[in-house]
């Protein structure tokens, strides 16, 4: 499933990279592919559009919009162009302790962020950037005071740094708080583990879905069936 009934599809993806393996990175050309392939089913919904959306009980038909969490720099590199040509706008997600940094990941090796110049041209070019918590920890192994101090840092830090960042939040990890948080932002979005409900009664919970980077020949039918189970809203 990727939405609940009149509600756009929002997909998820970490890296646009020839390289680097993981479930939700592709390759440059896939992702071009993917976009083509969505662009024929879903309406590219632009960030801007996101609270006329909300406020308006839906879409009036089926839309897509594009997400990235944790900021790599692999998405400002080969990703972007591709949105460009392709007529796409996309929300990053960015744990501001990150930027600009190199991770050194576990599994993935070194992994560059991008940098704060980088983050103001994806503004810049119509894109938004948005809060993915100040540490990156996930908020089901924090206290509320805890994940209440990421939340706050994170948002100072945006609006100091650029200007015009939305205060919405992709909980790290796509795994919300355990216990109730005062002080959220006013949307949240999860993961796939999160239920398809609307946005307008659970804007805290959205649900995040996205393409199986090993499994590229079920692409067309996850497509497929979210284009299928796509009916209007009761909201409207």
């Amino acid at each position: 499933m990727g939405s609940a009934p009149g509600w756009p599809v929002v997909l998820y993806f970490h890296h646009v990279d020839p390289d680097i393996r993981h479930y939700t990175s592709v390759t440059p050309a896939a992702f071009d592919a993917a976009l083509a392939r969505l662009g024929e089913r879903f309406a590219a919904l632009a960030p801007e559009a996101v609270d006329g959306v909300l406020g308006g009980g839906g879409h009036p038909g089926p839309a897509c919009l594009v997400t990235f969490d944790d900021g790599y720099a692999d998405v400002f590199e080969h990703a972007l162009p591709i949105m460009e040509r392709r007529g796409w706008r996309a929300v990053h997600f960015v744990s501001v302790d990150l930027v600009g940094t190199v991770e050194e990941h576990p599994v993935r090796g070194p992994l560059r962020h991008m940098t704060w110049d980088d983050l103001a041209e994806l503004q810049r070019r119509g894109h938004v950037v948005a809060s993915h918590a100040s540490t990156h920890r996930p908020f089901s192994g924090l206290g509320a005071q805890e994940v209440r101090r990421e939340v706050d840092r994170a948002r100072s830090v945006l609006a100091e740094r650029l200007p015009g960042a939305r205060d919405w939040l992709a909980y790290p990890f796509g795994e919300p708080p355990r216990d109730p948080v005062a002080g959220l932002p006013p949307l949240c979005f999860g993961s796939v583990k999160a239920p398809a409900l609307a946005w307008d009664a659970a804007p805290r919970e959205i649900r995040r879905t996205y393409l199986p980077a090993d499994e590229q020949g079920q692409w067309e039918s996850c497509m497929t069936e979210w284009r299928r189970a796509w009916t209007p809203s009761t909201s409207h």
